[in-house]
């Protein structure tokens, strides 16, 4: 027996954002999170930059603008929160006469729709860590599993967390690729064994079941999903999938953070 009670995408409410913390629903949708017309403009100017690579990964298929946490996570905390200003200004500028921030929009929506109270991650004496990174898929985005307690050694505010998802806001999306994989089996210390050594992914055999839930990302929704579930991107290397997205952590006290 599997762990959800429903293969369905579930609307943003109290109720659900308790379930897919427990991981007992796959995926939270909210559909036109942003208009149609704001993700054309943001869409043209990101298919315009140069994206950065992963280099701290393997072979994994997915260019960055903005800041990626584990990318920095075993450095002195200086170095990360050194960029933390340069990779928002960046973003900043990708939005620049929208008057739209889909981070804040996002906390807001969790706050107003989920009853929890959410804010971007602050580590103390250092700042606020960089939240809303855009992410380009051209290619399979392997099985895999996020979690930074599991993942990060060292002492950061988002290793204190119990719980993480991950949302994210589609700017470019296809209808034959990108498609995200989430599956019904949970990453855990002991399954963590079966990590292919020396990559990010996981072979097929971690899973403990078939059942999985297949979404077809569409410009403009938001889509929330547990990362301790096993997932994995079907893109194509000539395709164009563009989200923006932050982790969220469940804290000590209940509240939400976000990071990248």
């Amino acid at each position: 027996m599997g762990n959800w009670i429903s293969s369905e995408l579930h609307d943003l409410t109290p109720e659900n954002m308790n379930l897919l913390l427990e991981q007992k629903i796959p995926a939270i949708r909210v559909k036109d999170f942003v208009d149609r017309e704001t993700c054309d403009v943001v869409a043209s100017r990101l298919l315009e930059m140069r994206f950065a690579n992963y280099d701290h990964l393997k072979d994994i298929p997915v260019h960055q603008v903005g800041l990626c946490h584990n990318q920095w996570a075993h450095d002195d905390k200086n170095v990360y929160f050194g960029k933390c200003q340069e990779a928002g200004e960046v973003i900043e500028e990708i939005y620049k006469g929208l008057d739209i921030d889909p981070v804040q929009m996002v906390i807001q929506s969790i706050r107003d729709n989920a009853g929890r109270e959410a804010s971007v991650f602050h580590e103390e004496g250092y700042g606020d860590y960089f939240a809303g990174a855009f992410r380009s898929f051209k290619g399979h985005g392997k099985l895999h599993a996020d979690h930074a307690p599991s993942h990060i050694n060292a002492p950061w505010a988002v290793t204190k967390i119990s719980k993480q998802l991950t949302w994210n806001v589609y700017y470019c999306a296809e209808s034959n690729s990108g498609e995200l994989v989430i599956y019904d089996t949970i990453h855990t210390a002991e399954n963590d064994k079966m990590k292919v050594e020396g990559d990010y992914y996981f072979p097929y055999e971690v899973l403990e079941r078939e059942d999985c839930v297949r979404v077809i990302p569409k410009v403009g929704d938001l889509i929330i999903f547990n990362t301790q579930n096993f997932h994995e991107i079907l893109g194509t290397p000539e395709g164009n999938r563009i989200s923006q997205t932050s982790f969220v952590g469940l804290r000590e006290d209940g509240s939400l953070g976000l990071w990248s």
